[in-house]
């Protein structure tokens, strides 16, 4: 994790939306129906029409490409936006370490151009299809899509326009001048240099082509469709020059070096265009959307509500999903803060290693939602550099074990922690590594990857805490210093690592036991676990180490850290009550990106905090209407933690018992209805209404034995077996064991109401067509027909000169500004309209800037004034501008304070 900067949160919600939630109808629900599915153990889901009313829909053009809409086929993204017609922004999750660099640009241009001269206009992203499709009129479709399991995409064109004289297709790079390491490559150079070529096959960039770690890529591109010539524009660009064409399609891969047979991205890229050409658009799209129809039928979350805010988060927890998914499923991590999908060339941040903290919220909802294999890939990070870390272990701190670095790199490198105060102390993530390993077994039940892969690496870093614990003259174990995360440096007792011996040793001892594995150690750890001294706590809470506390150095909520993920307290255990006030006395609630608290608030089953603390999430960290954020800690993350909450409050098991809703609001209008996988190999299904539990569905794969805890308290239950409609069970207790066959539905229903007394259902929905927003915040996710004229600073481009403040308390729009006092220092943004005025603040410290509108000096303003300060000021504005897309620049020409606080578009 990093250290903290504030947010500047952005106002983009349609005019007409303002004052509540629009594009949202309310929750409709029936307490007489059910949806379950006696045969498959599932819902009756219509997935198609459902995820539909999640689309994100724009429905005028977006210039912003902070906005752009995100499309990928699980290696390569895409995230584009119109630009005089289609404009992407590509990468490739293992094009190189860490994700730390963009593959390149790929934009689409036409005379006259795709944008121009129509009357209706809609791009929607299609989360069951996985595609953006982008409509002008009735004449012209862009279609955006994949290949699945390929480093390969494509654009499809339909364009029945009459008079199209040209089309070409440009792929490529940014000024590469200025690239800094972001990402820790050996060898930076081989990151600028850049070769190209333009041949009858296609034209492709190259970068990173001698990475001694065999990264980089080829940018490549051609054509299916219609006849097409290629040539190298310069160092950077290649052209495909397309014969117009009423319909083609434009194949693109972002080929890389590590995933070659032989290291040759180029020979490889050429291999995957032509293949994908011979398949063709329309079988390769049938079986890109059968691969995402797929993807989606494994699990299904349905979060509603009566005012709508509860279906805007269902919005996200889909929105958020896919994102991962279209980045998931590489041969390396989705990045945290890079992932597939950024609008900045190779400009970012925290790319030069893996944080565990940030990409454990990424990727831990994965395993309930039932998509073990893309948990797989994150765990993956770790077990494949066991022996490494083995390694390092024993050359650091002279033990044999394993520890692992909070920041890790690709190879297991520990050159981005030892560094760094914040880190380089840091012993509790090889816990998390192995215990998140430990998971993947339980829920998969794969006997193989538990004696070959999880239980390795938890006897390993069992065996670390073991040597590194210190022994007082009583015989009880303690930590002598290390960090509390990255919040508490070098001190006593941090509650991270006590809490991660108890937690990783039981589930260690007893595999140790079944595997028939390590009898020697067993003991060691038993008398360890037998003598650790407590955690450290007052009266009250629990403490992240022994007094007295230190200098907290970053924003994390230490010691709830108990709670979640480390799985050692919530609902039902005798230290509830202590861990409740602990969360509630936690110094830094929803502090960044990166905060887990609603996740934690289900486990500890506070419902309403829970959804309060999701939608703050979302308030203060939803900026942008493709879902992302403007606060560059972490652009997927609070995604991830969005997942994760709303799993936890629909079903829990982590500690071997089943909790239908155990974390839902008191909301009377709630409506809940879920698939869900739990821990031990069982997919569950539930439906909640009007405060009442229907039932519990529950099919078991694998044969495993379970302890449901009874949803209606101590009403009389029955188990039924599904297939046979026999009872095997009838109880009033308020949990109770079920033993179970493999592949064997189970309904657990009320004898007073069975499931028999409910009518069947099919859950559907109708295909959302307008921008959504989420009332009493700036979230929107959409782009409505009529543009909120406020655009602020924050969506601004500029460049480094240039400083961001908020909470000025001045009357600032949105309460923050951008200022310089820098000559040169240059700001600019582009936008589509008729009319723009520029707002400031005016002061006594203020000085001149100059204001350019598509390039041409239009004046110089001076921001000065004597007397009070002037908060949003029109210092300068244009009017009767032709309809279209326009840029205004602003540059300081003095070392007072130029600003900007926003502007005001007309359309």
């Amino acid at each position: 994790m990093k250290r903290p900067t504030r947010l500047f949160a952005l106002a983009i919600a349609a005019a007409c939306m303002v004052g509540g939630l629009a594009g949202i109808p309310a929750a409709s629900a029936s307490s007489t129906d059910a949806a379950f599915n006696s045969a498959t153990g599932g819902l009756n889901v219509d997935y198609a029409k459902y995820l539909s009313k999640h689309d994100i829909v724009y429905n005028r053009p977006n210039t912003d490409p902070d906005y752009g809409l995100t499309v990928g086929n699980g290696k390569t993204g895409a995230m584009a936006w119109n630009d005089n017609g289609l404009k992407m922004q590509v990468s490739g999750v293992d094009a190189s370490e860490q994700t730390a660099f963009g593959a390149g640009l790929v934009k689409l241009n036409t005379t006259p151009a795709m944008d121009t001269g129509y009357s209706t206009f809609q791009q929607r992203l299609s989360m069951y299809n996985g595609t953006l499709t982008t409509k002008y009129d009735s004449n012209r479709t862009v279609t955006v899509m994949g290949k699945p399991n390929s480093e390969v995409m494509g654009v499809h064109v339909d364009d029945t326009r009459g008079g199209v004289s040209s089309v070409s297709l440009d792929l490529s790079l940014w000024d590469l001048g200025q690239l800094g390491n972001s990402g820790d490559v050996p060898n930076l150079d081989t990151w600028k240099n850049v070769s190209t070529y333009a041949d009858s096959t296609g034209a492709g960039i190259s970068r990173g082509q001698a990475d001694p770690n065999n990264f980089g890529y080829t940018l490549a591109a051609t054509v299916e469709g219609a006849p097409f010539t290629t040539k190298v524009v310069d160092s950077k660009t290649v052209r495909l020059t397309i014969t117009p064409s009423s319909s083609y399609t434009i194949w693109f891969t972002t080929s890389t070096r590590l995933n070659a047979s032989d290291h040759n991205s180029v020979n490889a890229a050429k291999s995957a265009l032509s293949s994908v050409k011979s398949t063709g658009y329309a079988s390769t799209l049938t079986s890109y959307q059968n691969w995402w129809h797929s993807f989606w039928q494994k699990s299904f979350v349905q979060y509603s509500n009566a005012t709508g805010d509860a279906d805007y988060m269902e919005n996200a927890y889909y929105l958020g999903t896919y994102m991962i998914a279209a980045g998931g499923f590489a041969n390396y991590p989705f990045h945290f803060i890079n992932g597939d999908f950024r609008a900045t060339g190779d400009n970012t941040k925290w790319s030069n290693a893996y944080w565990y903290w940030n990409q454990r919220d990424v990727y831990n909802s994965f395993l309930a939602s039932n998509h073990a294999d893309v948990m797989n890939t994150f765990n993956n990070l770790y077990s494949r550099n066991f022996n490494t870390l083995k390694a390092y272990t024993k050359t650091r701190y002279n033990v044999d074990g394993i520890w692992v670095p909070e920041t890790m790199g690709w190879d297991g490198n520990a050159r981005g922690t030892v560094g760094s105060d914040y880190t380089k102390n840091i012993w509790s993530t090889g816990y998390e590594a192995a215990f998140n390993m430990y998971q993947q077994y339980k829920y998969t039940n794969d006997s193989n990857y538990l004696r070959n892969t999880a239980y390795p690496f938890m006897r390993e870093v069992a065996k670390f805490y073991t040597q590194m614990l210190s022994v007082d003259s009583s015989g009880k174990y303690y930590v002598a210093s290390s960090n509390s995360h990255e919040t508490y440096w070098n001190v006593p007792n941090a509650i991270t690592d006590l809490a991660a011996v108890r937690s990783l040793f039981p589930i260690a001892i007893q595999t140790a036991k079944d595997l028939g594995q390590d009898a020697s150690l067993v003991p060691q750890w038993q008398k360890v676990l037998d003598n650790l001294i407590a955690y450290p706590s007052d009266a009250n809470t629990y403490l992240p180490h022994t007094p007295p506390i230190a200098q907290t150095r970053n924003n994390e909520n230490v010691a709830s850290e108990l709670i979640w993920p480390y799985n050692i307290t919530g609902i039902g255990y005798p230290d509830q009550q202590k861990a409740v006030n602990t969360w509630n006395a936690r110094p830094f609630p929803y502090g960044n990106v990166w905060a887990n608290d609603a996740v934690q608030a289900a486990r500890l089953g506070l419902g309403n905090q829970t959804f309060d603390g999701m939608k703050t999430m979302l308030k203060k960290y939803q900026t942008y209407p493709n879902g992302l954020t403007d606060n560059t800690n972490g652009v997927f993350e609070y995604f991830g933690v969005h997942l994760s909450a709303m799993n936890e409050s629909l079903l829990q098991s982590y500690n071997g018992k089943i909790r239908v809703f155990p974390a839902v609001p008191s909301d009377s209008s709630f409506v809940g209805k879920f698939t869900l996988q739990a821990s031990g190999g069982f997919t569950v299904s539930s439906e909640r209404e009007a405060g009442e539990v229907k039932y519990v569905g529950l099919k078991s794969q694998y044969g495993n034995s379970t302890t449901i805890v009874n949803p209606w308290g101590n009403q009389q239950v029955r188990v039924r077996k599904a297939s046979d409609n026999s009872t095997v069970l009838t109880t009033s207790d308020p949990e109770f064991k079920l033993t179970t066959a493999a592949n064997t539905v189970y309904v657990v229903e009320r004898t007073a109401k069975p499931l028999s007394g409910y009518s069947a259902t099919t859950l559907t929905g109708t295909a959302n067509q307008d921008a959504k927003t989420l009332a009493g915040t700036n979230s929107t996710l959409g782009i409505g027909k009529t543009a909120n004229p406020m655009v602020n600073d924050s969506a601004v481009t500029y460049d480094s000169n240039w400083y961001s403040t908020s909470a000025r308390g001045y009357g600032d729009y949105n309460d923050d500004t951008h200022h310089s006092t820098v000559v040169g220092a240059t700001a600019q943004y582009t936008f589509t309209g008729t009319g723009i005025q520029y707002l400031s603040e005016r002061n006594g410290d203020m000085g001149k800037v100059d204001v350019y509108l598509d390039n041409a000096l239009q004046g110089t303003v001076d921001l000065y004034v004597s007397g009070a300060r002037q908060a949003q000021q029109v210092v300068w504005q244009k009017s009767g501008l032709a309809g279209g897309s326009h840029t205004i620049k602003v540059v300081n020409k003095s070392t007072s304070v130029g600003m900007i606080d926003a502007f005001r578009i007309t359309p």
